[in-house]
């Protein structure tokens, strides 16, 4: 589920990142320009920026790091990712910056990666915004629970035939402490894809397209794949597919004739990226307090989601950002025991968790009613989630009184989005009302 913020640009007009991110309309993403640091600072304070793209091919690595930190200081409420497409290694090592792209820079890969970071700023700020729901309860959140990554090594699949460049670039990677397996096969791949959760994917498209297009379609097309990066390593003399790459569901594409140091930068950088996302899942369960969890659904109590609907509903309308709400209705058909509805309605609360986005709030606000909050959530948006859940729903048998006779609930959903200075009570009352 994606959303529109403003995308600030600090580039030249002339240059090749501004024509990139030029594109970045066409894909809803409306941007400002800013042609100078200083103009940059000035944007950032009067426009609601969500994200910043810095031209920063040969600048100073040092200035980036300082004009990066002035920009974060100027909004220093809320998380602001910072893109820098450089041709300098060095700012893969930066704490301030979000993501390092590496030219040539496509507008599908920068469109790709402006929403990555964009979604995992709402993440972080919404975990934030919960852990504060918390402590205004009274409740301590468990953050020191462990992560699993720590002690685990970044974990990448190759796919394709051995080549020359794969095993210098196998190399590099175990040289960082990277762990690399190679499947020579696409049915290999998809069997090592089954079996266990790769940080990365190199996909190798020296010598042919296939099946690397088709691996890398397949794995958008799963959700337990879709946030894993896919990179191409190709031959620039010779691939002239970008486009359809890209279209395919490349996250990056590699030069074969780039340095193995280079490359593999590139790689580890992406396998951070999706690290860090999958850290802030495991940040989301962390702070599930028993205190605020319902028993029967396992979603949040209505009382919690109502304290947090008010700090979501603030923070959406002084950012001027679309925040959705979807109460649905779990309707039995007549004649089914009280037992078998609540059981089946039970099933569904555990159900509904894993239907949404981590940053999405699931709660059981009445019996048989539940309330999903989306923020970031355009209506639209919202609505496609809202399909999918019932498309779920619509496959599920319910266990009914007779073993033999299953049964199935029918959702009544509504899906709203805030207003303009709407309140939160009006909001929930809009819901429950339709």
């Amino acid at each position: 589920m994606n959303f529109t913020a403003q995308v600030l640009v600090i580039a030249d007009e002339q240059g090749a990142v501004f024509q990139a991110a030029g594109r970045l309309e066409d894909r809803g993403l409306p941007t400002i320009l800013a042609e100078s640091d200083e103009t940059a600072l000035i944007a950032a304070n009067d426009f609601n920026v969500g994200v910043v793209l810095i031209d920063a091919i040969g600048r100073d690595p040092q200035a980036v790091e300082e004009l990066s930190k002035a920009l974060k200081a100027s909004i220093p409420d809320r998380p602001l990712p910072i893109i820098a497409v450089s041709d300098n290694v060095d700012l893969e090592n930066s704490q301030l910056l979000a993501s390092v792209l590496f030219p040539p820079v496509h507008p599908a890969q920068l469109a790709s990666r402006v929403q990555s970071v964009l979604r995992l700023a709402l993440m972080e700020e919404e975990m934030q915004l919960r852990t504060l729901t918390l402590e205004e309860l009274g409740i301590q959140p468990d953050t020191d629970s462990n992560d699993q990554f720590d002690e685990l090594p970044i974990s990448i699949l190759f796919t394709g035939g051995a080549a020359p460049q794969f095993i210098s670039l196998k190399n590099s990677l175990e040289e960082a402490g990277a762990e690399v397996t190679a499947a020579l096969t696409s049915f290999t791949s998809f069997d090592y894809l089954h079996d266990k959760t790769f940080d990365v994917i190199v996909l190798n498209v020296l010598k042919e397209l296939e099946p690397a297009f088709t691996i890398a379609s397949a794995m958008r097309r799963n959700t337990r794949l879709f946030h894993v990066p896919a990179v191409m390593l190709v031959d620039p003399s010779s691939f002239d597919e970008v486009d359809e790459a890209y279209a395919r569901g490349a996250s990056d594409l590699v030069y074969s004739d780039h340095g193995s140091d280079v490359v593999r930068q590139r790689i580890l950088n992406l396998a951070s990226d999706r690290r860090r996302r999958e850290q802030i899942k495991q940040q989301f369960e962390a702070i599930k307090s028993p205190a605020v969890i319902d028993s029967v659904s396992g979603l949040f109590t209505a009382q919690f989601f109502a304290k947090h609907l008010t700090r979501a509903t603030d923070v959406a309308n002084k950012l001027n950002r679309p925040l959705s709400l979807c109460v649905i209705r779990a309707v039995p058909p007549p004649g089914i025991t009280e037992a078998k509805v609540e059981a089946a309605r039970k099933q569904f609360g555990g159900m509904l968790q894993h239907l949404v986005r981590a940053e999405d709030m699931a709660a059981r606000i009445d019996p048989g009613v539940f309330a999903v909050l989306m923020p970031g959530g355009s209506k639209q948006s919202a609505q496609l989630a809202a399909k999918r859940i019932e498309g779920v729903v619509d496959c599920t048998a319910f266990e009914g009184d007779d073993p033999e006779k299953p049964f199935q609930l029918e959702l009544e959903i509504e899906v709203l989005e805030l207003q303009s200075r709407e309140t939160p009570e009006h909001l929930l009352d809009r819901a429950v009302k339709q």
